[in-house]
């Protein structure tokens, strides 16, 4: 089993990658509303709006951010964890448990952490995934670009995990495992998305790859010129086409949650 097997491995079990894929098509389809062309959005635009409303939407899911958890309760009600988003949205969202995916945010870079693994968000053009140069982007991403590639055998102490062996960014004393990177892309015009999670790195050489590995677990939308198998708009609540064959989503309904509200008062 590969260090990439390992980790998708983990981040099922922790149920990280329900939440991505959940939240991405949620995410792209608020920015699709918001996006015009008309008033000078550009990419960079695009990538703002894509951060803002994952960060929301994985923070609404886990009861980090603003919808965290105060002392003594056990979640927040509906009327909380739905309001801005859509109806198909909320029932939708995958159910996780109260201090199962918590914040650890590395240099004022919002990231999600479980089993060992922290992710961060990253934007790019679509389509250009393999052309992200970390050395242009933030400390945090340029610094998460440096961390160590731990083989998987090198996972493995007396055959259980240990996390503890692992290097991760050299100069992170909060967090002791490995962070990944989640980047996604959308193009409003053309209704086309991605999303990726891999580690990255600073390649020494021009023709060296910029990630270590990298597994894409969403695609979509309608391909330029129409050619191709198309896929309908992305719409709020639109399912999302995945390449992750075993993940196992979990459905949060309506009334698990209008049970929470009700408890809490």
């Amino acid at each position: 089993m590969t260090a990439e097997d390992e980790a998708l491995k983990a981040l099922r079990t922790s149920q990280t990658l329900d939440l991505l894929i959940w939240a991405a098509p949620v995410a792209f389809a608020a920015t699709d509303q918001l996006y015009d062309e008309d008033a000078g959005h550009d990419q960079m635009v695009i990538g703002i709006l894509n951060f803002t409303h994952l960060r929301d939407l994985l923070d609404r899911a886990t009861a980090n951010g603003r919808f965290k958890v105060g002392e003594g309760l056990h979640g927040l009600g509906a009327d909380a964890v739905k309001r801005g988003i859509s109806p198909d949205a909320f029932k939708s969202m995958p159910l996780v448990e109260d201090n199962a995916i918590m914040r650890r945010d590395y240099k004022r870079s919002p990231g999600w952490v479980a089993e060992g693994y922290r992710i961060l968000l990253q934007s790019y053009s679509f389509g250009k995934v393999d052309q992200i140069h970390w050395g242009q982007r933030s400390d945090a991403k340029r610094k998460v670009a440096t961390q160590q590639y731990v083989a998987a055998e090198a996972l493995f102490t007396d055959e259980d995990f240990d996390l503890e062996s692992v290097q991760g960014i050299p100069d992170d004393d909060e967090f002791e495992g490995i962070t990944l990177i989640a980047a996604h892309a959308f193009n409003p015009v053309t209704k086309q998305y991605e999303l990726y999670v891999g580690q990255s790195k600073n390649p020494q050489h021009k023709e060296d790859s910029c990630w270590h590995w990298k597994k894409r677990i969403l695609f979509g939308g309608t391909p330029i010129g129409g050619s191709g198998l198309a896929v309908p708009p992305l719409l709020p609540g639109d399912a999302a086409s995945t390449e992750v064959d075993d993940v196992t989503v979990r459905i949060k309904g309506r009334r698990q949650a209008e049970e929470a509200g009700a408890a809490n008062g």
